[in-house]
């Protein structure tokens, strides 16, 4: 089935950011839920250059181009933060390089929203401290470490230019949240219905001047 037919003006282009040792659901389950919903979608890869990249699983994965110099929004995955080993989210944290470019593209405008430990990038690059946010279960305490305000308990946090969510098919939930803010309810309960999903929550707004929901 093709993807419904969206002005493209009124929706941010959205990239997905692929590396070494990132979860493969984190990435592609949010790409195919945007991309289905009308988002101009593209896979990037980092470090600059690479053509594609091998996940945790095992399964390699081929990238569009680099990072843009301002995607309208940036999805991050998250994987290998828990087990370590020599690739996924905790090499990338302790390089610096990574965190550095997602605090230059928020600096810029762009919305940032991570899956499952690629809120511990997001942390990295300075954007989650005292900001409301959640990750993997198995990754809260290093988060609340951060300086993050942890929201234990909810699936999806929205908080304006900033978006997380908890672990691996938590990505579906967040990239129907960002379906739900874009293009509205409608639009939500066609992806739902092509998914064939049931929404999970609890979601948490919390944007910037607005206050929380009660």
């Amino acid at each position: 089935m093709s993807p419904p037919t969206v002005d493209p003006i009124t929706l941010p282009d959205v990239e997905v950011l692929f590396f070494e040792g990132l979860d493969e659901l984190d990435a592609v389950a949010p790409y195919e839920v945007l991309s289905g919903a009308g988002f101009p979608t593209r896979a990037v890869g980092f470090p600059a250059g690479v053509t594609s990249v091998r996940g945790a699983n095992g399964l390699t994965i081929g990238v569009d181009g680099p990072v843009g110099a301002r995607p309208g929004l940036l999805v991050v995955p998250g994987g290998g933060w828990v087990a370590g080993g020599a690739s996924g989210v905790r090499p990338l944290v302790e390089a610096g390089e990574l965190p550095a470019l997602i605090a230059r593209l928020h600096d810029t405008g762009t919305v940032v929203a991570s899956v499952c430990t690629g809120a511990m990038l997001l942390a990295g690059a300075g954007l989650l401290h005292d900001r409301p946010s959640v990750t993997n279960r198995r990754a809260l305490d290093d988060l609340r470490a951060t300086g993050a305000d942890v929201r234990d308990g909810y699936r999806v946090v929205d908080s304006g230019d900033v978006l997380t969510s908890g672990g691996v098919l938590a990505g579906v939930d967040l990239a129907l949240r960002i379906v739900e803010r874009y293009l509205g309810d409608q639009a939500l309960d066609r992806a739902v219905a092509r998914l064939e999903h049931e929404r999970r929550g609890p979601l948490l707004v919390h944007h910037p001047g607005g206050g929380l929901p009660s």
